[in-house]
């Protein structure tokens, strides 16, 4: 399963809800018929979709038997997911969960840690990648995520290699 979203609050009295997409484009988490609703993905309750659109700069949705304000204040900070095997990847395109635990290795197969998470903040996406134990020295890179960085993903090997361009030692934070 994949975490797409996450139930806000009630918008109205009828039983829509505001959801918090994760998805890029951020309304793309409409393009999905069933959601798969509940704390975390072993424990979730299957609706359809009634109507999912985005209104100014939030997500409303409507479940199908979610009809009453009561019933989507039961449902607020509840995850949204999907099977994986419903999430369409392009070749050049990475599902962020795949990423997360992958070993990064600069050209020279240096290790910098591993991923921990990915953050989105505005222009690209940001690799947060963290020290392990066993390096010499403790700390976090944070890596722009773009073409001229990132030189290959390989999935099966869970290894990212990149380009430490000029200056980007300075995206090093170290942990004392």
């Amino acid at each position: 399963m994949l975490y797409i979203g996450d139930i806000l609050n009630p918008h109205g009295l009828k039983g829509s809800l505001i959801v918090f997409s994760h998805t890029r484009p951020v309304h793309a988490v409409a393009g999905y018929l069933r959601w798969y609703v509940g704390k975390d993905e072993q424990n979730v309750q299957e609706f359809t979709v009634v109507d999912c659109h985005q209104h100014k700069k939030r997500i409303l949705a409507k479940l199908e038997g979610i009809e009453t304000i009561e019933q989507v204040e039961a449902l607020k900070g509840m995850r949204i997911f999907v099977p994986e095997d419903e999430v369409e990847v392009d070749e050049d395109e990475f599902l962020w969960q795949d990423l997360i635990g992958c070993t990064v290795v600069d050209q020279d197969g240096n290790r910098l840690g591993e991923v921990s998470a990915l953050h989105e903040f505005g222009a690209q996406d940001n690799l947060e990648i963290k020290t392990t134990a066993d390096m010499e020295v403790s700390g976090e890179w944070l890596l722009p995520f773009i073409e001229d960085v990132i030189v290959d993903v390989d999935l099966d090997k869970s290894i990212i290699q990149v380009n430490l361009l000029d200056g980007m030692d300075a995206c090093f934070t170290p942990k004392s």
